[in-house]
């Protein structure tokens, strides 16, 4: 079970993260602003959730 959680928080962390830095930038430099906000709010939340989920396994060890 810790071994899913690890797993998790990385593939949440590298989505947000590459949300944040890439798409983001992509939307933005192509003028669409309802895209580039959307983009920003899932990313933001998948990088919270994984933070989350770091501090709950660390709590639980």
């Amino acid at each position: 079970m810790i071994r899913l959680l690890a797993w998790s928080i990385m593939v949440l962390l590298f989505a947000g993260l590459v949300l944040l830095a890439v798409d983001r930038n992509i939307y933005r430099t192509s003028g669409w602003a309802r895209e580039q906000r959307l983009t920003s709010i899932l990313g933001w939340s998948y990088t919270v959730a994984a933070l989350l989920i770091l501090a709950g396994l660390l709590i639980y060890l």
